[in-house]
């Protein structure tokens, strides 16, 4: 399955944000909405984008917090490169190429966020995943995961 999702976003990386734009509805609310949750002063700010595709998640958030660190994971290297072609005159970015449910990270964060991502792995990846997140924050992080879900009807 892991194969198969990176095969499907590194076939449609360059078309994936203009796909967004048009298959959200309320697109700007379903990215601003989340980022206005957001109030921290300390700087700098150490942010991780799971499954962070073209960094279009990631470019709301450095709006509000332009000094911040981040670091961008996907395991698509196609979507990657389109996120280091927006953010290519940008500072303080990371990015990895890699499965967020293998890759060991090396410090922690004060948010992690996730947009349009995890919905794609098994509920006991989910599981691992959000523990794993848990573990990532520095006390007094939060965590945002700005998703669809199967709702009851």
């Amino acid at each position: 399955m892991k194969n198969n999702v990176k095969e499907k976003f590194n076939a449609h990386a360059s078309q994936y944000d203009e796909q967004r734009r048009k298959l959200i509805p309320c697109f700007f609310d379903f990215y601003s909405i989340p980022v206005s949750l957001l109030h921290f002063s300390k700087k700098p700010l150490r942010i991780l984008d799971i499954g962070a595709g073209t960094g279009l998640f990631s470019s709301f958030v450095k709006e509000k917090y332009p000094d911040a660190h981040f670091t961008l994971i996907d395991v698509s290297d196609q979507m990657l490169e389109k996120a280091k072609e927006r953010f290519k005159n940008e500072q303080h970015i990371e990015f990895i190429v890699s499965d967020i449910t293998s890759y060991k990270f090396e410090h922690s964060f004060d948010i992690v966020i996730s947009s349009l991502a995890i919905h794609h792995l098994e509920d006991e990846q989910k599981q691992k995943l959000y523990k794993q997140i848990y573990d990532l924050l520095h006390t007094g992080g939060i965590f945002i995961n700005a998703d669809q879900v199967l709702g009851p009807s």
